[in-house]
């Protein structure tokens, strides 16, 4: 019986995940994102490793490299264009360049 019982929490538990409450999906900036970015965006909150609630979820530095959206499959083309993307619609706001670019 304490077999099933393992078995059965195991269950319970939930994979990490990264959540897109409704208000944000429902929202018109969301809606109008383009189809690459909204399918980025869920990588970029995913970056942060703090309560969604948390306050101060929105003022944590966190980086995404091109190498990093390369290995999730995204061009780099399309890359700099989610992110202007999610610079436009008020989802992200950069403050560095990183790279050979960057200053």
């Amino acid at each position: 019986m304490s077999g099933g019982r393992k078995a059965i929490n195991k269950l319970k538990r939930l994979p990490p995940f990264v959540p897109l409450p409704w208000d944000m999906l429902n929202h018109k900036a969301y809606k109008e994102l383009p189809f690459a970015a909204s399918k980025a965006l869920p990588y970029f909150l995913g970056k942060v490793k703090m309560d969604f609630n948390d306050p101060n979820r929105l003022t944590t530095k966190f980086s995404f490299s091109y190498r990093e959206a390369k290995s999730l499959g995204f061009a780099t083309g399309t890359f700099s264009n989610v992110i202007q993307d999610l610079v436009k619609y008020g989802f992200i706001d950069p403050i560095d360049k990183g790279g050979l670019r960057g200053d």
